[in-house]
């Protein structure tokens, strides 16, 4: 797997994975994941897909900067 050239959006969205979790130690993986899952599901109908891993990155960076209590659903 290459964090520069992933192969697919399943690739790249691991990588994010791995990059959220380092940048912010006090987020457990588990969490992390979840809230990937959930902003990509909230994507589902993009229909162009080349910039989704970046924006679910950046999403899930907005809610783990944000103040008060993690909110996930489900």
């Amino acid at each position: 797997m290459s964090a520069t050239n992933p192969r697919d959006e399943y690739e790249a969205l691991a990588h994010a994975v791995d990059r959220l979790v380092r940048r912010i130690p006090w987020a457990d993986e588990d969490t992390v994941r979840l809230m990937v899952a959930e902003e990509v599901a909230a994507l589902a109908n993009a229909r162009l897909r080349t910039f989704i891993p970046a924006m679910v990155e950046a999403r899930v960076l907005r809610r783990l900067r944000a103040p008060g209590p993690l909110l996930i659903s489900g």
